[in-house]
């Protein structure tokens, strides 16, 4: 028996990261999420481990920021190299949403030291560290942040939504709440796109406006591709698919439904499928980000020369780079 210790860089992306409910499970990195190996763990490590081996099931994970314990998972996969639940998460550790705690208040990590080359540590049942870790692990004691989709608070911003309308003199339309729900729906949309969402709660909120949308105008384009979105974020692949479907049947050409479409084939398995969306978005508008979007569509399909030629449409170099892609070595950083 072992337990998995994981360093992690940054608590900014906690909660849309390691501890974020993606369809029932959270997903983790061993390695830095900076580096641009395929390879995660080196599980001959565990002292059950071989150079054959690719998962290692039922492992404890306790991770720490600095001198800190963080959270942990009670028991995870730990994969040797990495996977993609859908185009833009990755990981290589997974855990049931059941057994992922994140503290409230972080308790004190002693004696642990990582590697200059490892953004993790097995310790072993035979190591004097184990009992402890396993102890904290088994205890369960709290208080830990909720986690669960069914049980985080959805973003107390959606609230805005009837108070806004409630200011407006005289009668309030279908109109006016489309409109106030569909703004609203930008702004949380906005804040996904652009790493600036503090967690679940926001993609939640965005799902419920959107779906209240869709409710108040079924032919709403907009409020169907927000439902779409959040779907994706969440992992919600079904419901989103049956989303964005909706969506292209009122716009047929609307380039932006495609690529949300082929997003979530990605997230499906459907890389192939996938693939046809975006090139048929790219023939309507030849959008930088698509190109991008279908590169790494073939990244997850194992086919980086196929992802070299999607990146090398791209005209703006910044964009390569705040993708962190480098064409030089082909391949994704």
């Amino acid at each position: 028996m072992a337990v998995l210790i994981v360093k992690i860089d940054t608590l900014a992306t906690l909660r849309m990261n390691e501890f974020f409910d993606y369809a029932g499970y959270c997903w983790a990195l061993s390695r830095s999420r900076e580096s641009d190996t395929v390879l995660a763990a080196e599980l001959e490590d565990f002292y059950e481990g071989t150079v054959r081996s690719n998962c290692m099931e039922d492992i404890p994970v306790i991770f720490i920021y600095k001198d800190q314990v963080i959270g942990w998972y009670k028991r995870a996969e730990i994969y040797r190299y990495i996977r993609h639940p859908s185009l833009f998460l990755e990981g290589n550790i997974r855990a049931s949403v059941r057994d992922v705690r994140l503290l409230k208040k972080p308790a004190v990590a002693k004696d642990i030291e990582f590697g200059s080359d490892k953004n993790y540590l097995v310790i072993e049942s035979g190591d004097i560290r184990y009992a402890r870790f396993k102890s904290m692990i088994d205890s369960d004691e709290g208080p830990f942040e909720d986690i669960d989709y069914a049980k985080v608070k959805t973003d107390t911003r959606i609230r805005s939504s009837s108070h806004v309308i409630g200011r407006r003199k005289g009668r309030i339309t279908s109109a006016d709440r489309i409109e106030n729900l569909l703004n609203l729906c930008e702004v949380f949309a906005s804040e996904i796109m652009q790493d600036r969402c503090q967690g679940i709660g926001t993609v939640k909120g965005l799902r419920e406006l959107a779906l209240e949308a869709t409710r108040y105008r079924v032919s709403s384009v907009n409020a169907w591709y927000y439902l779409a979105m959040a779907d994706y974020q969440l992992g919600f692949t079904k419901k989103g698919l049956r989303a964005i479907d909706r969506a292209i049947r009122l716009e047929p050409d609307g380039d932006d439904l495609m690529v949300m479409k082929a997003n979530l084939l990605v997230s499906d398995g459907c890389l192939e499928e996938a693939l046809k969306y975006y090139d048929e978005a790219c023939e309507i508008f030849p959008d930088d980000s698509y190109y991008i979007m279908a590169g790494r569509a073939c990244a997850c399909m194992g086919n980086p020369a196929a992802a070299d030629m999607y990146y090398r449409k791209v005209k703006d170099s910044d964009i390569l780079k705040d993708f962190g892609i480098s064409l030089s070595k082909k391949r994704l950083l």
